[in-house]
């Protein structure tokens, strides 16, 4: 089983968030949502094979199967529903979840996420590839997160990320990558299979430019979800844009909230300016 911790709230009944983080990563990249989050939500932090606090690994690694593994890590804790966030990679699964099990999700909160790879995605990754003989893999890591993250305002979310993957080790990040370099094949029918009633926010920076343009055009067909854009920030936007990510998401989330009271609350916890979104409550 994939490693996982529960950070409850003194109010059990509370709703579940779930928080799924990118290729390299771990749980411990969510800390500026989770000292929020935990106010008003019982939180689920779960770390793919290999990555943070999880040692046990696979043979290989498919989305849908990451997916299926979240819902049994729900079905252990006794979780029925979820609202899942994922960041980067941990945005695949988050969709794919929404494909395979809408049923278990509240909604689905995605930054950076990602629904398609253009022919520059495809070609630095097919590159990477082959460079992967010739190099260790942090250098390959340290020269893509540059590449995503190109700016100087993403220093620090790019530092963040090459920091916490240095405990992946070569023979792991190969296998993630190798899921990666698949994604393209599978793309299609993923977004095709997110066109259903769960309710989706996608967050996106505004300078995340390998992935934006994908997003809008998604959510041009996609009656449920909307994009909010966070201008002057790059691709990971939980992390240098926390304050907005975290308002934002916190004020969407309260539109499906059970209780009427409990989603006046945390609107009333929201103080600065965000998005006007038609609460139903």
């Amino acid at each position: 089983m994939m490693y996982y911790k529960i950070l409850q709230h003194e109010d059990s009944s509370r709703e579940w968030m779930i928080f799924l983080h990118g290729l390299g990563g771990n749980s411990n990249i969510w800390y500026k949502q989770i000292q929020e989050f935990r106010k008003h939500y019982n939180i689920l932090l779960v770390d793919f094979y290999g990555h943070g606090e999880n040692s046990e690994v696979k043979e290989e690694y498919s989305f849908p199967m990451l997916a299926d593994e979240v819902v049994y890590i729900m079905d252990v804790v006794g979780i029925q529903r979820a609202h899942v966030f994922g960041i980067s990679l941990g945005s695949i699964v988050g969709a794919m979840l929404c494909k395979r099990h809408p049923e278990r999700l509240h909604s689905l909160v995605a930054g950076g996420i990602l629904l398609a790879f253009d022919l520059k995605v495809k070609g630095l990754l097919y590159a990477a590839n082959v460079l992967r003989f010739l190099m260790p893999y942090m250098w390959l890591y340290a020269f893509f997160a540059k590449i995503l993250m190109p700016r100087k305002n993403h220093a620090y979310s790019r530092s963040v990320f090459v920091r916490e993957a240095k405990n992946l080790g070569q023979k792991e990040f190969m296998k993630w990558f190798k899921l990666l370099l698949g994604f393209p094949g599978i793309a299609g029918n993923l977004r095709e299979g997110c066109r259903n009633n769960v309710p989706k926010l996608f967050i996106t920076g505004g300078q995340d430019h390998l992935f934006l343009r994908h997003v809008r055009a998604y959510v041009q067909t996609d009656p449920q979800a909307t994009l909010h854009v966070i201008e002057k920030c790059g691709h990971v936007c939980n992390i240098e844009r926390y304050e907005e990510f975290n308002r934002v998401a916190l004020n969407y989330l309260a539109g499906y909230s059970f209780s009427p009271a409990y989603a006046k609350g945390v609107r009333d916890m929201i103080t600065r300016e965000t998005p006007a979104y038609e609460f139903v409550s």
